[in-house]
């Protein structure tokens, strides 16, 4: 036997260790010893379309929802959303204004348009800065201030009379119960412009100052004011009074052709009773609108009855408001 058959060591059955240290493919995805089931994803399906809901479920829901959500969307129009619309309005009045005083085209005298820009009126003391127009309804008064049409022009002999309100569009008069005995008022007109001087503010039961203390041209600013500390600010029930007496300004001739009498609807704290049949048609659309969304929830997805439903809302509602808005006290 030979040295090399000696050194030689016998075969072994045993597999060699680098085999042992390769991964075995086969045991990916066993658990227990066993193959794991390979899932198949199914395809997404369809969004079943919601079931409508029962008449009762509609009536509860309406019954309790829809008038605290109308009172809520009253309130938030009448003391802010008014508020900007009549700014808008302003804007628009106040360039018709300026053009018209550069082009010697502003009315100051005979029948006027309701609604029509015809003096700037301004209370540096309570920040009182406006475009007056003519005519003194709710819906005039809704674009800003406004003269009384049977009173004269500013300016223009006698007691003129602007109206404006206090709580509501902006409430342009809201700080004219802080006028002050001496507060100065300026306002101009097609024939120029003219400083008036505070005498008093007055209430109901205050005396109306006489002749002698208004002089030859006087103004006289109405508005409302709240008879109970709860009332102040936002639900307005009296007429308030400032009268002022111009101190600066010559007077101006006054055109002929002014009216004599105005209409109730003019008158402090009226209301449009010709705002009624507005109310009535813009209610019946909110009424259909509203059984418009209810047929579309059943049957289009929340962002489809989002973007076309909530505009169409938010503008019924906006001019059925609006038109209920005119049919409260003109001063309010």
């Amino acid at each position: 036997m030979t040295d090399y058959a000696v050194d030689q060591s016998p075969a072994s059955n045993e597999p060699d260790e680098e085999a042992v240290d390769l991964p075995d493919r086969s045991l990916r995805g066993r658990r227990g010893g066993r193959r794991a089931p390979r899932t198949t994803r199914s395809p997404r399906a369809g969004r079943a379309p919601r079931a409508p809901m029962s008449p009762a479920r509609v009536t509860a829901l309406a019954l309790v929802c829809g008038p605290t959500a109308l009172a809520i969307w009253f309130f938030l129009y009448a003391l802010v959303l008014s508020g900007l619309q009549e700014s808008h309005t302003q804007h628009v009045l106040y360039s018709q204004l300026r053009y018209g005083l550069s082009q010697a085209t502003i009315p100051f005298g005979g029948t006027i348009t309701p609604g029509t820009a015809v003096a700037y009126i301004q209370a540096p003391s309570i920040g009182l800065s406006a475009v007056a127009v003519e005519g003194t309804s709710s819906a005039d008064l809704a674009k800003g201030p406004g003269l009384l049409p049977d009173t004269p022009f500013p300016g223009q002999a006698g007691n003129a009379q602007i109206y404006g309100r206090s709580a509501t569009f902006g409430a342009p008069f809201g700080g004219v119960h802080n006028l002050r005995p001496g507060a100065l008022i300026v306002v101009t007109t097609g024939q120029g412009t003219f400083d008036y001087r505070v005498l008093d503010e007055r209430g109901p039961g205050d005396p109306t100052p006489t002749a002698a203390q208004l002089g030859k041209s006087s103004l006289t600013l109405v508005t409302s004011g709240g008879s109970g500390a709860w009332r102040d600010g936002w639900a307005p029930d009296e007429v308030i009074y400032a009268d002022a007496r111009l101190v600066a300004g010559s007077i101006q001739p006054s055109p002929s052709g002014r009216p004599t009498a105005v209409p109730a609807v003019d008158k402090p704290m009226a209301g449009d009773t010709n705002e009624l049949v507005p109310v009535v048609l813009w209610l019946e659309a909110l009424v259909v609108l509203g059984g418009a969304l209810g047929w579309a929830y059943s049957r289009w997805s929340l962002w489809q009855i989002w973007l076309v439903g909530l505009p169409a809302l938010l503008a019924v509602l906006w001019a059925t408001t609006n038109a209920v808005m005119l049919l409260l006290p003109n001063l309010t």
